[in-house]
């Protein structure tokens, strides 16, 4: 097994495909018959460099970042049930090579223990509540002084999935929606069981660990990333363009120069 190696590029750092491939005894053509077959999910997330190899020397070698990484990852890993040899070797790496990434990754100031704790635990009973946590870290923020944060979280903005503009969850979905009658699970249950194309089946559904993930239609409006958790177990989640709403028909686009009317979701 070979050691995860990084390099830097005009992508920001990378990883060779075949130390992925070394790592979790996977074949290393099948990795690029991966990419290949989704080259819009790693448009600007892959690279050739040219690194030493084991058998051929230096050369020119498919390499990945972070991102890149976590996508492949997402399109290989089997059910922990269908190949327990894949799925477990999979999680050891994700591992080890997140703890790589971090350890490379610029040192930046960390926040005071407790504050950091109440922000986790407030994130945390979000969840537990099923409710968007911006009002419970709000009062975190406010019980340490930090109102000038406080107030950004109070200030509607457009919702954005992990610092990367135009993509939402279900929860923020339905209130673009602004129907009173819909809520996350009729949503998931709407995109699952789409009644508008049956022959091109739903955009959802559930894996065996019963996780949603994307069918190839919905890979047309979303994509699938690893959350990390509050307990700091990482599973797999959608987010989603706006795209999904007119698509599914929960929006539709009277004219060019007139706004979207919602439409009514069936359960």
């Amino acid at each position: 097994m070979t050691e995860i190696r990084l390099f830097p590029s005009d992508i920001g750092s990378v990883i060779p495909a075949v130390d992925i491939a070394d790592q979790i005894g996977y074949d290393r053509t099948s990795i690029t018959k991966v990419i290949g077959r989704h080259k819009a999910m790693f448009d600007g997330l892959t690279t050739f460099q040219r690194i030493d190899t084991a058998s051929r020397g230096r050369q020119q070698t498919l390499c990945l970042t972070k991102t890149g990484v976590e996508r492949v990852l997402l399109l290989i890993i089997p059910s922990r049930e269908s190949k327990p040899d894949l799925f477990n070797r999979i999680e050891a790496f994700k591992q080890k090579f997140f703890e790589k990434v971090q350890q490379t990754s610029p040192v930046v100031q960390t926040l005071p223990a407790s504050l950091d704790a109440e922000l986790t635990e407030a994130i945390h009973i979000a969840e537990v509540c099923k409710k968007s946590p911006d009002p419970f870290l709000s009062a975190v923020l406010e019980k340490y002084g930090k109102k000038h944060l406080a107030v950004k979280l109070e200030t509607p903005a457009l919702a954005v999935v992990h610092g990367e503009p135009g993509w939402f969850n279900v929860s923020q979905l339905v209130a673009m929606c602004n129907d009173p009658l819909l809520n996350a699970e009729r949503l998931n249950n709407y995109l699952q069981n789409n009644p508008r194309d049956p022959e091109r089946r739903p955009f959802q559904y559930r894996d065996m660990n019963k996780l949603w993930r994307l069918t190839p239609l919905g890979w047309e409006h979303g994509e699938e990333y690893l959350y990390t958790c509050p307990s700091k177990h990482q599973e797999i989640r959608i987010r989603w363009r706006e795209s999904i709403l007119y698509a599914a028909g929960l929006k539709s686009q009277i004219a060019s120069d007139q706004l979207a009317l919602p439409v009514k979701a069936r359960a």
